[in-house]
């Protein structure tokens, strides 16, 4: 082959080799873009069968109600404390205008004089049997309530007994609630997906999405039933997610995967972008080679490497990077003037692929926003936000110390016991100021803002060499009004591991949802571990929407007073059951941290104290020179 021959050539296989790199990238990003489809989907299963879930037991709760109400009635006790025959209790019970709200408000009743024998039966399934409900109401006094199966139908039912003054045999009342095709389209409509119930070998009732793809869905979770335990399975195009009930039943609900191309393989805008970035870069280069091969080497194509030097962001010049959120990179930075002037700052960096994210810009800045309007010593300070060439960047305040996580296994690590009952105490306190003053704010016009962090948790919680404490990261926090962003119903999002039973099915929180997060986080400081553990997030997520087990209650209750009766109340899975706010915690904690704050400050400089003398030395004495360059464009690892 002659020279011009292998000149030709030369640009023909460089072009080749873009478009073979542009090809595998592309192969590379629908892979990928597939993986996290499947992981959306699979989030979104989850997701909807909390919400069936939770929607089933706030129906076993009405139901309990409606009875509760109606054994209150006085012209039932009236009749019962005047011993009335079974005939005339029948025909008040059946046709007295009195009874008839609650004969309409249930599918069916019965009014049991002992377990076995029904004084009044109206509706009642001919299988039913509610000799187990009655005794546990009558023993107990209070309310048995649960799913059964009455001849293959599935039934919500409660027992209540009727109070009698001077009698011990009290009378029982059940009321029932069918969960027939109707319920379940209803449950359907709010999980967002088709649902079934099962026993486990098949589906006792089951009724498909809305969707146009209801029918494929419902298909999906009769083919899921033999699932031998709760948990995620994928039939064709459709996730499966199930979760136990009461009554050895489950509830299993399907959601579509997203819509894909021919191949099975989504095909986002920016594989579209790649490959004609690719076939456009290796036509200019086949040109541009081809038209002067011995002056325009590949390499001569590459960016050549930034010169030497620290970094800046706007103002501030970068010391060292410190880590890496899942919005932000962060970094240590100080910013100089004039008269010797020097502030040490924490910068966090919207990571550069979020920058054209709208979403993501919108988040970051609401979470400047409202740094900007909080001032408490127990948060950590927001000194400037802005955006250098594009990228958006917040600048808060530098605490010396490290986040409670570090400082927990650190410990652990160390000495092989939990820091000492004041210092976790202490922590809590200061936390629950923080807390108490956020959760308060109001706006220029005194209406309240509806602050909840919704990400307490270890890594967001710092504690200083000098015993201050400080919470950071108000990124998912959830505010009435003043946000760019809202977050969907059943979405959920934070720390898994520390999330209310509420916040993991995607349900409405309030204050106290939080406050069950900072009794988590106490639980671990006491303990070196998180309450809950699993290999998964699905799994994690799982036991958060359950609350506390039976086994994680002894766990708490073995911790040492008061710790174990604060943090057992604060994690009460009844919002109703938890302290009514961050003060009334507060109140609880505050005899065991005394003397907490200097015996915190103490511990952090013994775990720390070598690693912080010379980060501060770091600091104070780093000085940026003439060739600082800016972060845009480097790596963020």
């Amino acid at each position: 082959m002659g020279n011009g021959g292998r000149a030709r050539l030369g640009p023909a296989l460089a072009a080749v080799a873009v478009l073979a790199l542009t090809a595998a990238a592309v192969v590379l990003l629908l892979r990928l873009e597939r993986a996290h489809a499947a992981e959306r989907t699979a989030a979104e299963a989850q997701a909807a069968a909390l919400r069936a879930a939770d929607a089933v037991r706030n129906l076993i709760g009405g139901l309990e109600g409606q009875t509760q109400n109606a054994t209150t009635n006085p012209r039932l006790v009236a009749a019962l404390d005047a011993n009335v025959d079974q005939e005339t209790l029948r025909d008040l019970l059946l046709t007295e205008p009195w009874w008839e709200p609650y004969r309409r408000g249930v599918d069916a009743f019965a009014l049991y004089g002992d377990e076995s024998t029904a004084l009044v039966t109206s509706r009642l399934p001919a299988a039913f049997d509610g000799r187990t409900m009655v005794r546990d109401a009558r023993q107990g006094h209070h309310a048995s309530s649960g799913l059964l199966l009455a001849g293959g139908q599935v039934v919500a039912a409660t027992a209540y007994p009727v109070a009698l003054n001077g009698r011990a045999d009290w009378p029982v009342l059940v009321g029932i609630k069918n969960l027939d095709v109707a319920v379940l389209s209803g449950l359907a409509e709010r999980a967002g997906g088709a649902v079934a119930l099962s026993d486990g070998r098949r589906a006792l009732v089951a009724a498909p999405a809305a969707a146009a793809n209801g029918a494929d869905e419902l298909t999906a979770l009769k083919q899921a039933i033999d699932v031998a335990a709760p948990g995620m399975t994928t039939i064709g195009s459709e996730t499966v997610a199930a979760l136990p009930l009461s009554g050895g039943l489950r509830v299993l609900v399907g959601v579509a995967a997203p819509a894909s191309t021919p191949g099975g393989l989504p095909l986002p805008w920016s594989a579209i972008v790649i490959l004609a970035s690719g076939v456009v870069f290796a036509a200019v280069l086949f040109v541009v080679l081809g038209r002067h091969p011995e002056r325009a080497p590949v390499a001569a194509l590459v960016p050549e490497p930034a010169a030497d030097g620290p970094a800046t962001i706007g103002r501030y010049t970068i010391v060292e990077r410190i880590g890496q959120g899942g919005m932000a990179d962060i970094y240590a930075a100080v910013t100089t003037g004039d008269g010797n002037f020097r502030r040490p700052v924490v910068i966090k960096r919207l990571r550069p692929a979020l920058s054209i994210d709208p979403n993501a810009v919108a988040q970051f800045c609401d979470e400047a926003n409202l740094l900007a309007a909080l001032h408490h010593p127990n948060i950590v300070a927001v000194h400037d936000f802005g955006r250098s060439q594009n990228q958006f960047y917040l600048a808060e305040e530098y605490v010396v110390g490290r986040d409670l996580g570090r400082l927990v296994e650190r410990r652990f690590l160390a000495m092989r016991r939990p820091p000492p009952v004041e210092v976790i105490a202490y922590v809590g306190v200061e936390l629950l100021k923080a807390l108490e003053y956020a959760h308060g704010l109001t706006n220029e016009m005194g209406r309240p803002l509806g602050i909840v962090h919704r990400d307490v948790s270890p890594e967001n919680v710092m504690v200083s060499a000098r015993g201050e404490v400080k919470l950071l990261d108000f990124g998912v926090v959830k505010a009435a009004e003043g946000r760019l962003t809202r977050t969907e119903v059943g979405v959920v999002k934070g720390n898994v591991t520390y999330m209310s039973p509420e916040q993991a099915r995607g349900l409405e929180v309030d204050s106290r949802a939080d406050l069950y997060s900072l009794a988590l986080v106490l639980y671990t400081l006491a303990s070196g571990r998180p309450l809950y553990h699993g290999d998964t997030t699905y799994g994690l997520l799982m036991k958060a929407g359950a609350g506390p087990s039976v086994e994680d209650r002894a766990a708490i209750r073995e911790l040492p007073p008061p710790l174990a009766a604060i943090i057992d109340r604060g994690t009460a899975t009844r919002i109703e059951d938890r302290f009514p706010n961050a003060r009334a915690m507060a109140a609880a904690l505050e005899g065991a941290a005394r003397g907490g704050a200097a015996a915190t400050a103490s511990l952090v400089v013994q775990l720390f104290g070598q690693e912080l003398r010379e980060e501060s030395h770091r600091m104070a004495t780093f000085s940026p020179p003439d060739s600082a360059v800016s972060i845009v464009g480097l790596s963020s690892g």
